[in-house]
């Protein structure tokens, strides 16, 4: 049924594909549900606070370009830190970017139920919940499995379908705005922003997952960095964009439940906000299919390294793919799903992203360091500038998580202590960590 997780994974991802991943990731069920919510905290400094925050992810963006560079392995920040710091240290990074990427999926799951209420008009019971969820993420982990040409091409299509509706909203949209709306009525607190900036950075979170399946990318040292810029760059300017319109738009936008739609049914009727509402759903599937990908060939990178057990990480053998860590990470999001658990876990996700951007910035520095050794991989690509873009990352992250609550805190500390107990009950890997070898085109 299936051969040993030795097995090549197909080549099939190019860079269109790989950028689709990204785009996937931040134009999902928080680009539409969180207009209001922007505004609401930030009032119309909420396009300007999305832009500041997109440079320090552009920043961040720079460092996952140059050190992905370096790999054609499946694993992304886990791989990367792994390399700079050791095994130990890579866990860490690779325990807590799992769980909370299964957490972040579940809750993808959850918004896309509220997506479907606030369309129908209707409250969803445990039943008809279950009974659009557990299809979709069968239909989701099937395509993670045939991977592919197939699971690209879906990707890629979701991707096209969900930015085209919002581009011509904002195209369409620019002539009507009201400008003085966009104008800031009184400076924006401290308080304000810092909640503001958070809420965009996780609305930009996840667009680095697409390095994670690099083992499946037909030129990951050439494309993972190009994507990784491209789909960041693509997420400011739709970012800024729609909730600009929104704001510029929609009356009342703090009340709103789904601002972009009801910008639209401004511009083009209610056949714009059905338009909108239905680009919504099939944006939440998007960065759900994304998210197993990411999810599934993570799980893999740990099980490739020897980091946990090999049966993770074992491959189909029609397909290539990593067919346990599929089931097993969709299992997990289905579950955490359907009885709201992952609720109370979402602290941890939250928490977690600022520690893995700012354990790949310094990754990136001490992978620079040890190239010249020639115990690490060379760079296919430098990013310009690399202390103050180091010093960006350092300096915005730490100023986000200093403003962290105690339950944050101690949820992220918890989470590292858990990995670590993890990591020594685990003992060290019997057999070398996987290389890359050359994989068959999907």
């Amino acid at each position: 049924m299936s051969q040993p997780r030795l097995s090549s994974s197909p080549r099939a991802m190019g860079l269109p594909t790989l950028a689709a991943v990204g785009v996937n990731s931040i134009i999902g069920a928080g680009f539409y549900l969180l207009p209001a919510q922007y505004f609401a905290t930030a009032g119309a400094w909420a396009p300007v606070v999305l832009l500041v925050v997109g440079v320090l992810m552009f920043a961040i963006a720079l460092c996952f370009a140059e050190v992905g560079s370096r790999f054609r392995e499946n694993g992304g920040a886990y791989l990367y830190v792994r390399s700079a710091f050791g095994p130990l240290a890579g866990f860490e990074i690779g325990w807590i970017l799992y769980v909370s990427r299964v957490i972040s999926t579940a809750s993808m799951f959850a918004a896309l139920v509220m997506l479907v209420e606030v369309t129908t008009g209707r409250t969803l019971g445990l039943g008809a919940t279950a009974a659009m969820v557990i299809p979709l993420a069968t239909v989701i982990a099937a395509f993670s499995i045939i991977g592919g040409k197939v699971n690209a091409g879906l990707l890629t299509a979701l991707a096209v379908i969900k930015v085209t509706p919002v581009v011509l909203l904002i195209v369409l949209a620019v002539h009507r705005l009201e400008v003085s709306a966009l104008v800031p009525a009184q400076p924006l607190g401290l308080s304000a922003a810092v909640a503001a900036a958070t809420m965009a950075m996780f609305s930009y979170a996840g667009f680095e997952n697409l390095a994670i399946p690099a083992g499946e990318a037909r030129d990951p040292q050439r494309d993972v960095p190009r994507a990784l810029l491209a789909s960041l760059a693509a997420g400011v300017v739709l970012l800024v964009g729609a909730n600009a319109v929104a704001i510029g738009l929609v009356p009342n936008l703090a009340d709103s439940r789904l601002a972009l739609g009801d910008a639209a049914g401004i511009v083009l009727g209610p056949a714009g906000w059905w338009a909108i509402a239905a680009t919504a759903i099939l944006a939440v599937a998007g960065s759900n299919a994304g998210a197993v990908l990411a999810n599934s060939r993570l799980l893999q990178g740990l099980a490739d390294q020897g980091d946990t057990w090999a049966w993770f990480g074992t491959r189909s053998a029609r397909f290539g793919t990593p067919v346990v860590a599929v089931v097993i990470s969709s299992v997990l999001v289905v579950a955490l799903a359907l009885t709201g658990t992952f609720q109370s876990l979402v602290v941890l996700a939250v928490g977690t992203r600022l520690v893995v951007y700012l354990s790949v910035a310094l990754a990136a520095m001490r992978l620079r360091r040890v190239e010249r050794t020639g115990a690490a991989p060379p760079a296919a690509y430098r990013m310009p500038a690399a202390p103050l873009v180091l010093a960006v990352v350092v300096l915005g992250c730490a100023g986000i998580l200093v403003q962290m609550t105690a339950v944050q805190a101690v949820a992220i500390v918890s989470g590292l202590a858990v990995g670590l107990v993890l990591f020594l009950a685990r003992g060290r890997p019997a057999q070398a960590p996987v290389t890359d070898r050359p994989g068959p085109e999907g």
